[in-house]
């Protein structure tokens, strides 16, 4: 009982510490512009922050560069002045320990708990204007995948749906 307790204790303070890494949470979603985005460059995805707090980001870089460039729709350049947009953000997980040796300092055996974060923009790359947006949604576990391709797919994924779908409305407008 007392280990349910602490926790929800946790859970609690947990929710009460989300941040979004002083990245923008402005939506955006100009479909026009993202019909038009042809090659991307994907910049650090630390977004400036301490890599201690957010793991993983060059592992979520690297998945998303594969999704992209495999899927056909876009090509992953190398600098950003080869891009038509940049996508920039936060994206990785944190770890968290808890238990009740934590709150007593003592050793013994700690849960660890991924939490995977994710806010990205894509921004065009010669006015810096927002063109589309995403931040990850936690869901059910998938004792099969890792936080690193949870967060990399989703991205991945809700990117190619949305350039999908402003492909679409632009083929409807000629």
């Amino acid at each position: 009982m007392l280990r349910a307790m602490t926790l929800l204790a946790l859970c609690c303070s947990l929710f009460g510490c989300h941040r979004t890494f002083g990245v923008p949470t402005d939506i955006a979603q100009d479909l026009p512009a993202l019909a038009s985005v042809r090659s991307v460059y994907i910049e650090d995805l630390t977004h400036g922050e301490d890599p201690l707090l957010v793991e993983g980001s060059d592992q979520v870089k690297d998945k998303i560069q594969a999704r992209l460039a495999q899927s056909g729709r876009f090509s992953v350049v190398e600098t950003p002045e080869q891009a038509d947009a940049a996508l920039t953000g936060v994206a990785g997980f944190q770890r968290w320990y808890f238990g009740m040796e934590a709150f007593y300092g003592l050793e013994g055996s700690l849960n660890t708990q991924y939490a995977g974060i994710g806010m990205v923009r894509l921004l065009n790359s010669k006015t810096k204007a927002p063109i589309w947006t995403h931040e990850y949604e936690t869901g059910f576990f998938h004792p099969t995948q890792s936080v690193v391709d949870r967060v990399a797919n989703q991205v991945a994924d809700k990117l190619l749906n949305d350039a999908a779908r402003a492909d679409g409305q632009d083929q409807h407008s000629q």
